[in-house]
């Protein structure tokens, strides 16, 4: 619930939503329906018509969408079945899982295949990721490409989008792994370096302060990283 409170605090009626997350392993087949169940528009019963039929809400305006690992994946998607997705930050994520069988999920993540345009979309990822962390899985989601050896890539036009790849030595446990804002390992234990107020490129708070945006304006932080 960290990210709703924050976007809260932000001015936004946010909310996180529940789906099923049962494989060890997921493909595109298994992503697309999920998508739609959370953010098909054209639906009355996917949670953003819900969400958006409440009083207080105002979707014209904009959605954000963000999400950790499958909940990224859906984050990057949604806008090809919520055209008021305006933004999307994703944490986890990747076009090509190379984790215990090798999974190629450009048909579904690849930037060709995405309708959130690459100015609005910004994806960090551990380097120690054993599914993800490589340049070449998060430079196909994002759609923008840096030479090789980079951790981190932005927009030339200033838009604050981009990727980051997170270095170990970043973070607390030296591991910068598929659950980098915990320390140790998946547990909800969250690395302070990544929690507010840190102001990092990769923390929660400069990436949240950008979607707040609706991703046309990023704060980067002062020493570059």
């Amino acid at each position: 619930m960290q990210f709703v409170s924050e976007m809260s605090k932000r001015g936004f009626l946010a909310a996180s939503v529940q789906y099923n997350n049962t494989e060890s392993q997921q493909t595109c087949p298994s992503y697309v329906p999920r998508t739609q169940g959370v953010f098909d528009a054209s639906r009355s019963t996917s949670a953003v018509g819900v969400l958006c039929a409440l009083s207080k809400a105002n979707c014209t305006a904009g959605i954000v969408t963000s999400g950790i690992s499958q909940g990224g994946m859906l984050a990057v998607i949604a806008r090809n079945y919520a055209p008021n997705v305006k933004a999307a930050y994703a944490l986890s994520v990747g076009a090509y899982n190379k984790a215990i069988l090798p999974i190629d999920l450009t048909a579904c993540m690849g930037k060709q295949n995405t309708a959130i345009p690459a100015n609005r979309l910004t994806v960090v990822t551990g380097q120690a990721d054993p599914s993800f962390g490589t340049q070449s899985s998060v430079q196909s989601v994002s759609g923008f490409s840096c030479p090789d050896g980079n951790y981190q890539c932005w927009d030339p036009s200033g838009s604050g989008a981009g990727w980051y790849l997170v270095q170990n030595s970043q973070v607390t446990d030296g591991n910068a792994d598929h659950c980098y804002i915990d320390v140790g390992g998946c547990n909800d234990k969250f690395d302070a370096n990544w929690l507010p107020p840190a102001g990092s490129n990769w923390a929660l708070k400069s990436n949240l302060d950008w979607l707040a945006t609706f991703g046309t304006r990023r704060v980067f932080s002062p020493n570059g990283q």
